[in-house]
């Protein structure tokens, strides 16, 4: 049995077979829709990627209904040709330097008086005990965590999951990055970790992640990373930098949020 379907615990025979909902029920979108039970969102994300794969194309989970019209809403005005092309030209160090002046712009008036580890949140200390690392959920209801009755995984016409954000026209609210950013930092987290955008739902994005760092030094260099990429999920999660590099180590799913 391969890890992902330990992962999940459970063995394909027991896999639901999807399909598409009746024209009635399915949102409008630009881009193919396929509904699924929450419940097995997971496995069928994991059989459309196999199998759109030759086609020239990816799933990517949007959420229910009411993100999946949000989604929709996020395209008006967006080009994913020209926005590819700006990722293209942007390497990962450049995007992580832009999103730290970012940061020193808005601390400039009221810095923290403690900032050792120059991103504006806290270093805390290495947790004794392991982390069981994120796991993921987004096709589950956030305040009860049981599954949602139908999610809609979007066909992206593309094989680079990363970038889906393009596609998507994902980015550029609050402290959301710009959508080149995002594109740029989740391909070279895709060379680095052989990392798969699993979900772009309402404000959430999360991951699989194969290859996750195995030792403590490459988890706090990934966590210093993501916290450039998105702080909520320290100032708002693991509230420390090392809490964020404890749950990355050995971690197969990644989580981020902008509030």
């Amino acid at each position: 049995m391969s890890f992902w379907k330990r992962w999940l615990g459970r063995g394909a025979s027991e896999v639901e077979p999807a399909g598409e909902a009746p024209a009635a029920e399915t949102p409008e979108f630009p881009y193919p829709l396929v509904a699924v039970p929450g419940r097995i969102a997971l496995e069928e994300w994991q059989r459309l990627r196999e199998a759109w794969r030759p086609e020239g194309a990816c799933p990517v989970l949007l959420g229910t209904r009411e993100q999946v019209e949000s989604a929709r809403e996020g395209l008006e005005g967006g080009d994913a040709a020209t926005m590819l092309k700006a990722a293209e030209v942007l390497d990962a160090r450049e995007a992580l330097d832009r999103r730290l002046r970012e940061l020193e712009q808005d601390y400039a008036e009221d810095p923290p008086d403690d900032n050792e580890t120059g991103l504006f949140v806290p270093q805390g200390a290495w947790p004794a005990a392991p982390s069981r690392g994120h796991q993921l959920g987004a096709h589950c209801d956030i305040t009860t965590d049981l599954p949602h009755p139908v999610v809609y995984l979007a066909r992206i016409p593309t094989v680079r999951s990363w970038e889906a954000f393009a596609y998507l026209n994902y980015g550029a609210w609050n402290a959301c990055p710009a959508t080149e950013e995002h594109v740029a930092l989740h391909r070279h987290w895709h060379e680095r970790h052989g990392s798969e955008v699993y979900a772009i739902a309402g404000d959430v994005v999360e991951c699989w992640v194969p290859r996750p760092p195995e030792d403590r030094e490459g988890a706090e260099a990934l966590a210093r990373e993501q916290c450039l990429y998105c702080d909520d999920i320290v100032h708002q999660g693991t509230q420390t930098l090392l809490n964020l590099a404890a749950e990355l180590k050995d971690a197969h799913a990644w989580f981020f949020w902008w509030d």
